[in-house]
Order: C-alpha cells, then sequence, then structure tokens
C-alpha cells in the first residue's frame, strides 16, 4: 500500500513539473483607428494560464480551446481583460479640447484558439479622440504567476511604442505625439 502511495506520488510530481513551465508571457498590440474612433488590438496568452488566473480552483481548464460566440466563459474573459489591460487618455467630452481623463472599457471582439497552446483575444473600445498622456497598464497573469511578462505594442499614426510590463512595473507613461 505504501509502494502505491509513493509510486502516486512520484508520477504526479513529474506530471506536474513536465506540464509546467518556467516563464510566462502575455503579448497585446493595440491601436487607435482615427477614421473609426476606436481602440483595437490582440491580446495573446498562453491558453491555460489564462483560464487557471480567471479560475484558480482550475474548472475551466480545457474549456477555453472549445469556445464558441454564445459561451459564457466568454464574459469572464472579457471582465479579466478590462481589470487587468487598461487604457487611459486625455480625452474630449464638451469640446475638441482636453478636457477629462477617460478609460477605454474593451468589448471582447472575438477569440481564436491557436494549435500551439494560445488564445488570441480581439478587442476593441470606442473612444472619440485622444490626447496626451497615456497610461497602459497590464498586469494580467501577474497575480498568478510572479514571472509573468508582458509586452505591448501600442500604434497610433505612425508612431510606435513598444512597452515592456514585470510584477514590479506593471504601468507605463508616453505622450502620443500630433
Amino acid at each position: 500500500m505504501l509502494r502505491l502511495f509513493f509510486t502516486t506520488l512520484f508520477i504526479w510530481v513529474v506530471s506536474t513539473h513536465a506540464s509546467a513551465h518556467e516563464f510566462y508571457f502575455a503579448f497585446a498590440e493595440l491601436n487607435y483607428n482615427e477614421l473609426n474612433q476606436r481602440f483595437e488590438g490582440t491580446l495573446i496568452f498562453t491558453t491555460h494560464d489564462l483560464e487557471r488566473a480567471i479560475d484558480p480552483k482550475g474548472s475551466l481548464i480545457g474549456k477555453f480551446e472549445k469556445l464558441d460566440e454564445t459561451s459564457a466563459e466568454l464574459k469572464l474573459i472579457e471582465n479579466y481583460h478590462n481589470s487587468h489591460f487598461r487604457i487611459s487618455y486625455g480625452c474630449a467630452l464638451d469640446s475638441n479640447a482636453i478636457d477629462a481623463y477617460c478609460q477605454a472599457n474593451f468589448v471582447l471582439d472575438g477569440i481564436v484558439t491557436q494549435l500551439n497552446g494560445t488564445i488570441e483575444c480581439y478587442i476593441s473600445a470606442p473612444a472619440r479622440a485622444i490626447y496626451s498622456p497615456i497610461n497602459i497598464q497590464f498586469d494580467a497573469l501577474m497575480e498568478r504567476y510572479n514571472q509573468q511578462q508582458n509586452k505591448c505594442t501600442f500604434t497610433y499614426r505612425i508612431q510606435k511604442e513598444t512597452f515592456n510590463f514585470l510584477p514590479y512595473d506593471n504601468q507605463k507613461h508616453f505622450t502620443i505625439k500630433p
């Protein structure tokens, strides 16, 4: 009986370490589409990392690979994105000049799960006009994985900025060129 216990324990330990990975990355590409007056972008995660971050108990493991447009889990993903990928910017509420500071509220427009184990989440948010300063916070998965590193590329007109985010440095501020 004791031998069976140790064999089971050994198999569990080996399988846990075999499926784990040492580094965690998420990527975002975001641009401001002036014609449509909206932010449009893609967030890319390792699927099982996103599943575990949204539900640490593990009840979502394997479910994101089978999502369709009617799945209830899509709202969980959208809420997670809005909690952990934020962009704030100068905006104009009553005029054509900056008079407020707004935060984008992203909508999940669609997802694609890839055979390489990643999930691509397509997001957008309306924004009539954007002004400096711009603030991006990208702390997705960092509450779950202390080795998490995120990268975001932001494009506005011909300006392209790429930022790296770490658990101790998960916000970036920058100025857009007119």
